[in-house]
Parts: C-alpha cells; sequence; structure tokens
C-alpha cells in the first residue's frame, strides 16, 4: 500500500461525542487508539455552512469576509484537534512516511463527521475519503485503447453548462477520448442504464447537473428528460459499468456524498464530488482545471489538488472545502494516455497489417490481444513512493511502467516496488544479481556511487542539450554508451555492477539555486550556514564552511518531505530541491524568502532506469523494443514538462506568493568554479580508475562538442 489509512468508528453504540476508535494502518506499522472529537468542532462547522449557503444565495447575501472568517475557526478547530496528543500514533506515522497521502474513512453512523472538511487539514499531503463501508472489487483489467467517456447532461434550465461540454469535446477532436454524449431527451434513465451495460464499457463517467442527498443515502440525479433517478438503482448498473472498466466518475452537482457512496460500492476506483451545493461558476472552475490537468499527463489525483488550489484563489468563498475524492482501497492511479503513445501502437499495427504472416508474428509477440499466452512481469524498486507524486521527476517510474503496459497490450508490466530504506548502491547490487529487474534511483545520495554523477550533473558542467548528447555518446568500437562503462568498475561489498544497463528517463534542465531565509551577498555570508543540498554540490559548498545533510542529519540526505518544517523550526537555512514547478509543490515558499539562481551545481540533471542486463536479453525483440521506448518518451515529456511548468510557476512564485529572486554575484560564481575544478580534480586523483577514468573522457567529450556547435549553432562562440 501506499498510503496512511485512517478509520473512524463510534465506541460502542454512542454518537461522536462519546468518543471514537481510530483505526491506522500503513505501510510500516498498524495501530489502534481512541479520540474525542471538540464539542464545538459539529456546531461550528453548522456555523460556516449556513452563511457559506446563504452568502452564495442570492436572497441572503452574507459577506465573502464573514463565510472565510468562519471557515477560518473552522479549519483552526479541526488542526488543533488533529494535533492533539491523542493523535499521537497518527503524527508519528507521518513523520515517518512524509508525504504519503492520508486516506480517511469515517464509519457509515458518522454522517456529521463525514461532512467535515478534512481536506482542509494543513497536513502536508493528499487527503483523499474512503466508503464507509468496504465496497465490491472490481473484476475490470486494463485495455489498450483511447478512454471511452460517457457524458450525461442533466436537466439544464438555468444551468450554464457549455464550457464544460466544450472542455470534453476538445479533448475528443484532440484525439484523447472518445466521448459519448446523452443530453436532453436523449438523458434518460433507460438510455442511461442501456449504455451503463454496453460493451466494451467506459473508463470515465461524468454527470453535469443537478443532484441531491437523501436520508435513505442513495442519492439521486436529475436527468436531461427532467425525471430524477435514484443512485440505489443506478447501483447495480454501475457495478456492470466497473466490471467493464469503469474507474472514474465525475459528479460535477451538488450534494453528492450519498452518489459517491453508491459509486464506491459498485468498485469504481475514484468519484469526485460536491459535498453541499456550490455556485455553478465554482464547479465549473474546478471541473475544466481537473480536465485540462489530466490532459497535461498529470493523474488524476494531482489534477483534484490543482482543481481544489485554483478555487482558493478564486472569489467562490469556502467553495475549495466542499470538493472531496473517494477512491477505492485498491484503486491504481488514473491518467489519460499520451497521444503520441497511442499513435505509436496503432503505427505497429498497421505495420503488421501490411502482411498476413507479419500480423500474426505481431499478435504472437505481444502486439495484439490481450488473450495470448506469454505475460511477463517485472519488479521496479524505487525510492520514491505514492506521496512524492507531485513532483514531475517522480513521476517517471509510473510513466515508463504505464507506457510499457499499452505498448505491449498488458502482456509486459511493470510493478513498482516502494524500497525506501536501502541505499541507492544497494539497490543496484540487487538489480544487479536478479533480485529486481530494474530500479529507479538517485546515485547522488550515495557517495560510493560518485563515478557514476557523470550520468546525473557535474556543478558547472553541460547544458541540457550537452547531457542528453553525452548520455547516447558511443566511444568507436564500443557497443553501449561510454558512460555505462563505469558500472562494471565498480563494487558494491566486493560485488561488481557487470550486469546492469541503463536507459535515461528524466532531465529536469537547469535548476534553482536554492532557498534561503536572508540575502547571501558574499562568501561570508555562507560560513555556518545550515542547507540541504545533496552531491558534489554539496561538497563544494563545504569548502566554503557550509554545513550540508550529511553533517546535519546523521549521515543520510535530508528527505524533501521535511524541508519546510525543518525552515521553519530553524533546522536549516537554506535549501535546494529542483526547480520552480517542484519547489512550488513542496511549499518552499512558504518557509524561506530569497530564492537564488543559478543551479550551478546542476544545470543539466539526468536520472536512468537500471536495468539487470540478462533479464532485458531474455525479453522478446518487441518487449525490449516498447521498454526502449517507453523510456525515451518519458524523458522527453518529463524534459517538456518542466520546461514549460518552471515557466508558469515562477510567475507565480514572483506575483502570487513574493519570492524575491536573487542572483549569486559574479565574483562568488567564479569562486564556486574554482573550487568546483579544483574538488574534481581531486576525486581524479584519488580514483584515477573510476572517477579519474570517467573525469578524462568527459572533458574531452565536453571540448569537442562545444568545438563543433561553435560553428554550427548560431549564437553560440
Amino acid at each position: 500500500m501506499n498510503s496512511l489509512d485512517l478509520s473512524l468508528q463510534p465506541l460502542g453504540t454512542g454518537a461522536a461525542a462519546d468518543g471514537l476508535a481510530a483505526l491506522l494502518v500503513s505501510p510500516a506499522s498498524q495501530s489502534s487508539f481512541v479520540v474525542c472529537p471538540p464539542p464545538t468542532l459539529l456546531s461550528l462547522h453548522q456555523a460556516w455552512l449556513r452563511r457559506f449557503l446563504q452568502h452564495h444565495h442570492p436572497g441572503q447575501p452574507v459577506p465573502a469576509h464573514v463565510v472565510a472568517e468562519y471557515g477560518q475557526q473552522l479549519v483552526a478547530a479541526l488542526g488543533q484537534w488533529f494535533h492533539a496528543p491523542e493523535w499521537a500514533p497518527l503524527q508519528r506515522a507521518m513523520k515517518m512516511q512524509p508525504g504519503r497521502p492520508l486516506r480517511i474513512r469515517v464509519g457509515p453512523s458518522l454522517r456529521a463527521l463525514e461532512q467535515l472538511p478534512w481536506e482542509a487539514l494543513p497536513l502536508d499531503r493528499s487527503i483523499w475519503r474512503l466508503a464507509p463501508t468496504d465496497p465490491a472489487l472490481p473484476m475490470a483489467v486494463p485495455r489498450q485503447r483511447r478512454p471511452r467517456l460517457l457524458l450525461v447532461v442533466g436537466h439544464e434550465g438555468e444551468l450554464r453548462l457549455d464550457r464544460e461540454i466544450e472542455e470534453l469535446e476538445g479533448l475528443a477532436r484532440r484525439g484523447r477520448i472518445a466521448l459519448i454524449t446523452q443530453r436532453g431527451s436523449e438523458a434518460t434513465a433507460a438510455q442511461l442504464r442501456t449504455a451503463l451495460e454496453a460493451t466494451p464499457g467506459w473508463d470515465m463517467l461524468i454527470f453535469l447537473g443537478h443532484s441531491s442527498g437523501d436520508r435513505q443515502g442513495s442519492g439521486s440525479l436529475q436527468l436531461g428528460d427532467g425525471s430524477w433517478i435514484s443512485g440505489g438503482s443506478l447501483e447495480p448498473w454501475l457495478r456492470r459499468a466497473a466490471d467493464q472498466g469503469l474507474q472514474l466518475v465525475l459528479l460535477n452537482s451538488c450534494s453528492g456524498v450519498d452518489l459517491a457512496h453508491r459509486c464506491m460500492a459498485a468498485g469504481i476506483a475514484w468519484v469526485q464530488c460536491f459535498r453541499e451545493p456550490v455556485p455553478s461558476e465554482a464547479a465549473t472552475a474546478a471541473f475544466t482545471t481537473i480536465l485540462r490537468q489530466m490532459e497535461a499527463g498529470r493523474p488524476f489525483g494531482l489534477a483534484l489538488e490543482a482543481a481544489a488550489h485554483q478555487l482558493q484563489q478564486g472569489t467562490w468563498a469556502g467553495v475549495q472545502w466542499l470538493m472531496s475524492a473517494y477512491c477505492h482501497p485498491e484503486a491504481q492511479p488514473f491518467q489519460l494516455p499520451e497521444p503520441r503513445q497511442r499513435l505509436q501502437r496503432r503505427e505497429l499495427l498497421l505495420l503488421g497489417a501490411g502482411t498476413g504472416l507479419t500480423t500474426v508474428a505481431g499478435v504472437a509477440s505481444g502486439w495484439g490481444a490481450r488473450g495470448v499466452i506469454g505475460r511477463r512481469e517485472w519488479r521496479m524498486a524505487t525510492y520514491l513512493g505514492a506521496g512524492d507524486q507531485a513532483l514531475m521527476v517522480a513521476q517517471a517510474p509510473r510513466m515508463v511502467a504505464e507506457r510499457v503496459d499499452r505498448l505491449t497490450s498488458g502482456r509486459f508490466r511493470i510493478r513498482l516496488v516502494h524500497v525506501p530504506q536501502i541505499s541507492t548502491s544497494q539497490m543496484l547490487k540487487r538489480v544487479n544479481g536478479g533480485g529486481y529487474e530494474c530500479s529507479y534511483g538517485d546515485i547522488y545520495y550515495d557517495k560510493l556511487l560518485q563515478p557514476l554523477i557523470f550520468a546525473k550533473a557535474i556543478p558547472f558542467g553541460l547544458s541540457p542539450r550537452e547531457q542528453t548528447a553525452w548520455l547516447h555518446y558511443f566511444r568507436a568500437g564500443e557497443d553501449r554508451p561510454f558512460h555505462q562503462s563505469i558500472y562494471p568498475r565498480l563494487r558494491v561489498e566486493g560485488v561488481a555492477l557487470d550486469n546492469l544497463r541503463t536507459f535515461p528517463i528524466t532531465c529536469t534542465g537547469g535548476q534553482m539555486g536554492g532557498w534561503f531565509k536572508k540575502e547571501i551577498n558574499d562568501l561570508q555570508d555562507l560560513v555556518g550556514l545550515r542547507m540541504r543540498i545533496p552531491g558534489l554540490g554539496a561538497e563544494i559548498l563545504n569548502r566554503f564552511q557550509v554545513r550540508t545533510d550529511f553533517e546535519l542529519n546523521e549521515g543520510r540526505i535530508i528527505p524533501p518531505g521535511e524541508l519546510v518544517s525543518r525552515l521553519r523550526n530553524g533546522k536549516l537555512d537554506a535549501a535546494e530541491w529542483i526547480g520552480p514547478h517542484d519547489d512550488e509543490a513542496l511549499g518552499l515558499y512558504r518557509a524561506a524568502k530569497y530564492y537564488y539562481y543559478p543551479g550551478w551545481w546542476e544545470p543539466s540533471t539526468t536520472t536512468e532506469l537500471v536495468v539487470n542486463a540478462r533479464a532485458f536479453r531474455s525479453l522478446p525483440p518487441d518487449h525490449q523494443a516498447a521498454l526502449e521506448v517507453a523510456c525515451a518518451e518519458t524523458y522527453t515529456q518529463v524534459f517538456l514538462q518542466y520546461d514549460l511548468q518552471n515557466m508558469e510557476a515562477l510567475e507565480r512564485l514572483r506575483r502570487r506568493h513574493g519570492v524575491e529572486l536573487r542572483r549569486f554575484s559574479d565574483s562568488m560564481l567564479a569562486a564556486f568554479e574554482r573550487q568546483t575544478v579544483a574538488h574534481l580534480e581531486e576525486l581524479a586523483r584519488q580514483s584515477p580508475d573510476t572517477f579519474g577514468y570517467a573525469y578524462k573522457e568527459w572533458l574531452s567529450f565536453r571540448d569537442r562538442f562545444r568545438a563543433t556547435t561553435r560553428i554550427t549553432q548560431y549564437g553560440l562562440g
């Protein structure tokens, strides 16, 4: 499991005020304890909700600042309760597992507690909801095709739904989805039931219109012809749709908790809803943000967080506290496939169709139907978990696995295995010996692997273009890129890493110079500074008397999930992570004011998928090709998204969050570069057969590449 699951049930037959039995289940432990809600919490919620509904009702206006004030009181009370000593087991689990999503289940008899805005808790992690009771298990298996989406438009009346419908039709025109719409007189109960049990099934169901809750806990939808249909009567058809692949339901309507319960009971993986009536404009904004985020390649969970952020920045007081996501306990991330990925799949099938024999061979080797034999599953060890998925660099393992699955129609799958407690060198040793078929680690965090740093980032080193070429650079007569020849020269506990090959899968491009709580005007300001920074950048800053991770954290890297808290509590004076997008996602702007550039220690950072060479050779040729294509596409997509999203994030950091950009002075940069050269030369002298071997070839490549681009590239030289 990749989450912390919290279940709240009443003690005995009493109400919530009599105490709650809390059960916490996490990957590391399981514990039970008792908590008592503050007596004022539910009344605060009702007071805020009354004012919220009045503010958004045209007949009884309440000023927005009043709604906000009551909302802040409610959220503060909820947060204060969660940080009380009785929650110590949860607090310990969250500290041990930073960033891991928290999923909350509230028992069926605790309806008032379920309506609380749990999503507003300031816990620095995603918060999702589980159904009050265990849902059915879906029977569907993944399929290789465009996602099929069923859009049901309810009775429109005064509603204006054209914007939402246009978003969906745009996705269909761009080839992202196959869309079927039921609207007006075509949106009837009979037609909806027929559509839900149709083959080949649906991946998404979206309802736009009016909905309501009821005392029976069933909920109901108003369909396009004006009739109402209950969630309870729909549940059997929803179950059939789930068995055929329905994974996501978006209820862009009001009072959708009961309907969400019915969807969960049917075995659907994800459901988004609003718990109370909300303004139509706010629901539209949330809906369009979710769709645009998913089209950009983000999974539904992260798209939902972006929608909540959008609502918070808007003028709809408190709406963000009424949007919830329910998920099945076995839910996997839901994401739209990349258009290029589907095109390649179609091209392969068309090429295979050129001759009858080729088509048969393609089916037999895995490009065709799912019913053939010979399925394979690999395990990918990774230090990153589900809680890290807001960071683009952390999404690469999942992107590779999903591409491979789709390119091979499910005949070759890669299962991610979260192994946060082992070092990268141990991870590579296990891959080398066949314990895992592949891994996604970070050599920056392991000094034993320092000679491999040339495949990661070198201070004042290569540009993104140069780094990409370096990772694919062959010396004459050799059968693999040069940097891969460094692995067999290394030993981990006496074992040579001689059974590995690598595929680049991430490139962050140029990075930033980090977040500082005070201005850094000269080298003297660095003396004694406590900074989170790994790798060679840390070693060079140590030469300027900066204290870094291995000194501050007992020889271990400080994980990104702890940076904000350590900056706030004074344990750190500065921290660097990646760049504007991921730094914003971590919330570093909330803890430090000055954002320095350039990130001279990582001018172009790349990471590779490390693969057991024998396992790769044992794959059929089409599976090998699928893995290579998946890695190459992931590398390009991650690089592209960093460039595009960093641009927008930097603008937000400056204009919305008041971040102050600062550039390291020329004299400081010159000093850093001098010490970098001295440090690299020292490492080369200390380890001539490993670091020195790589450094010599790297310098030669850099000089030859730049000599060429000064001639061929306009504007250089």
